[in-house]
């Protein structure tokens, strides 16, 4: 479980990585800030971060750049790009957390077939 402290630190580190990254994108709508938002997701998995943070972390950064819009034009442009940039990170999030339980998976036969090949060595198992 994770304390309040910690979580507390894993939403910092989730604003101060998203909000220069969606700022990015922000100003300059190509492939390059397209795949920061990807490497971005792809490194949260790997935090172990959640959805709600990742979210949490866009509706934060989207609510302190709105304002900076001059018009209601300006507002919905920043909206479209908001959920197009948000998507790019939720799809490495949702491709990288799908493959965690299979990797978890082959690791752990990989384990039970080490400790076979120990065995049959005449290794004492590891605790």
């Amino acid at each position: 479980m994770t304390t309040g402290a910690a979580r507390g630190r894993s939403d910092d580190v989730m604003q101060r990585d998203y909000r220069p990254a969606f700022l990015a994108y922000l100003s300059q709508r190509d492939e390059r800030t397209r795949t920061a938002g990807y490497e971005l997701g792809r490194r949260a998995v790997g935090r172990g971060a959640s959805l709600l943070e990742l979210v949490a972390a866009h509706h934060v950064t989207l609510l302190e750049v709105l304002p900076d819009a001059a018009d209601g034009d300006e507002a919905a442009s920043m909206c479209t790009a908001a959920s197009e940039f948000l998507t790019e990170v939720l799809a490495s999030f949702a491709m990288a957390s799908a493959a965690l339980p299979e990797l978890q998976e082959r690791l752990l036969r990989a384990d039970e077939q080490l400790a076979v090949l120990r065995v049959r060595l005449g290794e004492r198992p590891e605790s």
